[in-house]
This record gives structure tokens, C-alpha cells and sequence, in this order.
């Protein structure tokens, strides 16, 4: 077997260890709600305290935090599509998916101290970390499929500068100037503006800095919404591979 086809099947593997880790993680995130005993639950009046004080932001805070798992498999998924997937990149995923399992803890953690502003500060600086690390997968991941564009980078600079008068053509830098490259961008850029509101918003308002990552369904519905007539194929010239590259990143973007 090639180098290639090792590396393939290596790929495959680490999609299926990778999904296998957000599933465990979404699962756990509800075992992270403890229920009372008895003997903490003497009296009608402590039942509706405990609803109130614990278990209505507990309910509130494991949905937000399921949609943030929920938001970094979808991202994993579509950065899977992207045909050439270095060994490196691998690594970086297996080290982001280490990160992905805090989230049971920290969400357990905010369960029993939502109030406190440093553990909503933990909490948000944990999903900014993970966010970041997938801008840098995504960033590698141009450079890896897109290198003979790198390569040639002062060629396009000065043919850029110049508006193409040498002669220089590069019409395949659409791919990863702008299109859906560049929407996927805009994507996993969401989960990084909303964990620093939040970690902003700590300061003023704990609940606020939870509920700040409600934006990110917010963005991402305008991103696709915004960006949707302009990540068509039309008048760009590709070949078969790269159509359909791109075609399957479109198709996980917006399910089309």
C-alpha cells in the first residue's frame, strides 16, 4: 500500500475516533446534572429553590453547551472534505478533540458555579481554544490543498498588483480567496467572537456571558444567509477534482 493510501485509511480512522469523541461528549453532558436526594429535598419550598437556583440554568447551560459540540463536529465534518489531509493535521485534530472532552467538566462546572465570574471566564477561554484550533486546521488545510498557490504567492501579489496586465492567469485562487473557503472561514470564526463577548460579558453578567454563545446560531444562520449567492461555481474555471472539492464543501455548509 502507498504512502497515500496509508495516510487515507489513517484519515478514515481518525474521522471515526472523532466522532466517536463528540458523541461520548454530548452523551456525558447530561450526566453532568445531578439529581437530588431526598435528604437535600425536605419540603415543597426547597423543591421550587432547587428548580430555580439549579436546575432551570443547569437545563439552559447543557443546551448551549450541546450546541457548541454540536457546532464543532459539524466543523470537523466539513474540514474532512478537503482532499489532501497531512499527518500533522491529524495530530492537531487528536489535540483538539483532547480539548473537545473538557467540555463535560467545564459544563459541570458551570452547572454548580454559573455565578462566579472566573468559572465563566474558564468556560469561555476553553471554547476559545478550541475555536482557535480549528481556524488553524482550517489554515492549514489551505495551505496543504492549495500549495502551488503559496508557492507562486509573489507571482500573485505583483499579478494582483498589476490586474492580471502580464498575461498571468491564476483563476483557481478563487478557491481559497473567496467562495464557500472563504465562508467556511467565516463559520469557525463565529464560536471565536462569541467566546470573547462572553468572556467580556463575565464581568458584567454571568448569565449574559452563557447566553453570548446563543450568537453563534445567530451568525451562522446570517453567514449562510449573506454568503449563499456567493459561493457559486459560476464563471470559475476548475477542473473535475476541484468542482467537486468544493461542491462537497458547499453541500456541508448548506446541506443542499
Amino acid at each position: 500500500m502507498t504512502n497515500t493510501g496509508l495516510l487515507n485509511k489513517l484519515t478514515d480512522r481518525h474521522a471515526a475516533v472523532t466522532d466517536g469523541v463528540f458523541a461520548i461528549a454530548m452523551t456525558i453532558l447530561v450526566l453532568e446534572i445531578a439529581v437530588p436526594t431526598i435528604a437535600d429535598i425536605s419540603s415543597g419550598v426547597a423543591l421550587k429553590e432547587y428548580f430555580i437556583n439549579f436546575l432551570a440554568p443547569s437545563i439552559l447551560i447543557y443546551f448551549i453547551s450541546f450546541y457548541l459540540v454540536y457546532n464543532f463536529w459539524e466543523s470537523t465534518v466539513i474540514l474532512f472534505n478537503f482532499k489532501k489531509i497531512s499527518y500533522s493535521i491529524l495530530m492537531l485534530n487528536m489535540l483538539t478533540m483532547a480539548t473537545v472532552c473538557l467540555i463535560p467538566f467545564a459544563t459541570g462546572f458551570l452547572f454548580k458555579f454559573y455565578s462566579y465570574v472566573a468559572v465563566n471566564i474558564f468556560f469561555s477561554l476553553l471554547i476559545l481554544i478550541i475555536s482557535l484550533l480549528y481556524l488553524v486546521i482550517f489554515v492549514l488545510l489551505i495551505r496543504t490543498n492549495f500549495s502551488k498557490y503559496f508557492d507562486k504567492k509573489d507571482e500573485i501579489k505583483t499579478t494582483l498588483q498589476d490586474s492580471y496586465d502580464d498575461g498571468m492567469e491564476f483563476p483557481n485562487l478563487k478557491l481559497y480567496m473567496r467562495g464557500v473557503t472563504l465562508t467556511l472561514f467565516y463559520l469557525l470564526l463565529a464560536p471565536v467572537i462569541s467566546s470573547l463577548i462572553s468572556i467580556v460579558l463575565a464581568f458584567v453578567s454571568p448569565v449574559l456571558s452563557v447566553l453570548s454563545f446563543l450568537l453563534i446560531i445567530v451568525l451562522s444562520f446570517i453567514i449562510r444567509m449573506k454568503r449563499g449567492n456567493k459561493d457559486t461555481l459560476d464563471g470559475v474555471d476548475l477542473t473535475d477534482d476541484e468542482r467537486e472539492f468544493i461542491d462537497d464543501i458547499r453541500k456541508s455548509i448548506y446541506g443542499e
